[in-house]
Formats: C-alpha cells, structure tokens, sequence
C-alpha cells in the first residue's frame, strides 16, 4: 500500500511537472504573437456555461481577424493542437482540462452590422446580442432564438433550432477560415446543415454568418420575444448551470419524455442532477465534477435503452483530456 501510495504521488508529481514546463513552453511561443488577452493553465470551469472542466494549456482571446491568422498559422506550423471556444454552451470539458490551445473569439470577434435585409454577425457575437439587434433594425426571423445562450459561431456550428426553428432557416452565408488560415465565404446552398449540425472539416473555423431576415414591426417583434422568452422560462431549469439540451430528440419523440418516462426526472449522482423541470437537462447543484456529469449521462443513456429500446444521441459535445 505504501509502494502504491508513493507511486501514485510520484506520477501526480510528474504530470504537474510536465504541465508546468507545457505552460513554460506556450509562453514563449505566445509571447508578443497577438495583443489580446493570453491565459496560461487556464480553468476552463470559469468559461463553460455548466462550471465544469480542468484547465487549458493556454487561452487566447484575439482581437481581430488579423490576429486568430496569426495564431492558427504559428500553431499548424508549431503541431500545436487548437480548439476553438465559444461561449462555452453545449460543451463538457474534463476535469484534467485541455492540452494545446485553446482560442476564444468573445472578445474582438463580435461585430454586427445591417445591409438592408440582410444582418453578418461575427462568430464571437453572442445570439441574445444577434436577435436583440435584429429587434433594434426592425428585422423579424431571430426571434425563436432569444434565450440560446451561445454564440453566433456556435450556433451555426450546431444548427441551434428553438420552437420548430433552425439558424439554417435564415442562413445566407457562412465566412470561414481554413486551417492555412485562408478565408472564404460559402452560401447557404453549398452548406450542409442537417439536424445540430453543420458539416464542415473540423479544422475549419466559423468566422461570421450573414443572415436574410423580414422587415416587421418592432412593437409585434418585441412581443414575440416576451413570448419565447416566457415559455423558456417556464421550460427550462435556468437557476441553475447547465449545458443545455444533453440529447438531440430520437425519432421516436423528444429526449426528455423517454427520460422522464424511465424515472430519472430529478435523480441525481454527486453534484450533477436531471432537471426537474426538463428532463433533457442536467444542472450541476453547485460543486459537480465533469466526471459526475458525464457519469450520470451515460446513465441515462443505458436506462433509456434497455426499458425504452431507445438509443440517445449527445447533442453536447465533450472535450479534454480523459
């Protein structure tokens, strides 16, 4: 036992001091690469909507287009792994964090602008600010999307639907970097969206959407929004983090039903609990681990199949190191 529990102290010793010269090294490598803000050993809890995950290499955080080139070049040619984050919804991140990069486009990514009927968001623009624009300008077809707690990036990313709608519903074009940092645009037509998803080659990064709405009236648009606001509300467990809808809805009916229908509305592993209010949800109560969560998900996973016959695709994504 006391071999064991040297062995063990020996081999956390070593990992943190690998990391600690990992960290070094991205130090250097980053060091006058771009202006905006540079993190290193990073919490990736403080940047993920459900207040789980260990810590990244390195968090950028680019102020323009000029910069993210920047940093997507000095990394391919570097083999530094790069993972793009947006307002860290619908994402898990482990507990022993990210290795590599991780770029962040909140910060100087984000402008919006009108050309007559048409709205290009940035990636980093959050669709609160996106939809709350649209409102402004008079521009009705966002609405059904107040409240998704992403960004422009991810939404598309996903496809982010609400209320019977979906972000391809209004797309007109996507602008993408590639990972030579080459950029170009693609039009709805030669996009495939499909149901949370937009298939694109992982390498490739989302950098803004360019939407074709409807004029309307902005006092019936602010209305439509007081409607969706209220029915997500009333819907869904906002008082407490989460990432979202965990499932993408089988065929067979929407996830939550089969989850509530097997008994797992309310049970709860640890920190991390199915929602009471949606099923589909899982909240952490304050001190969970992503290990919890992930846990408590397969799971349900494994209890919906084997009394339901069901087989639930993860609508969230899961990042890090295992």
């Amino acid at each position: 036992m006391r071999i064991s529990n040297f062995c063990n102290r020996f081999a956390l010793r070593n990992l943190q001091f690998k990391m600690e010269s990992v960290v070094k090294d991205y130090q250097k490598e980053t060091k006058g690469l771009i202006q905006g803000k540079v993190l290193f050993d990073a919490p990736m809890r403080k940047y993920t909507s459900l207040r789980v995950g260990g810590p990244a290499d390195c968090l950028l955080f680019p102020m323009d287009l000029k910069e993210l080139r920047k940093i997507i070049r000095h990394a391919r040619k570097k083999g530094i792994p790069v993972f793009v984050l947006g307002k860290g919804t619908n994402l898990i991140v482990r507990d022993r964090g990210i290795r590599g990069w991780v770029v962040s486009l909140t910060k100087g990514i984000k402008k919006i602008e009108r050309d007559g009927e048409f709205l290009e968001a940035e990636a980093g623009c959050t669709l609160q600010q996106l939809v709350r624009f649209s409102i402004q300008k008079g521009l009705s077809g966002l609405e059904p999307f107040f409240g998704i707690p992403g960004t422009v990036g991810g939404g598309l990313a996903m496809n982010a639907g609400a209320w019977g709608a979906e972000l391809k519903d209004v797309v007109h074009s996507v602008t993408l970097m590639k990972e030579d940092g080459e950029v170009m645009e693609r039009s709805r037509s030669r996009l495939k969206f499909s149901y949370r998803r937009l298939n694109l080659p992982s390498s490739w990064i989302i950098l803004k959407g360019s939407f074709r709405l409807k004029e309307g009236r902005r006092e019936e648009l602010i209305e439509r929004l007081k409607t969706f606001s209220e029915m997500r509300k009333r819907t869904q467990p906002l008082d407490h983090p989460s990432a979202g809808s965990i499932f993408k809805n089988p065929k067979e009916g929407p996830a939550g039903k089969w989850i509530e229908e097997v008994g797992l509305r309310g049970f709860q592993m640890g920190q991390a609990m199915v929602s009471g209010r949606h099923a589909n949800f899982i909240i952490n109560l304050g001190k969970a681990s992503a290990a919890e969560i992930l846990r408590l998900i397969e799971w349900v996973e494994k209890e919906v199949y084997e009394k339901k016959g069901i087989s639930l695709e993860r609508e969230v994504k899961v990042v890090g190191e295992p």
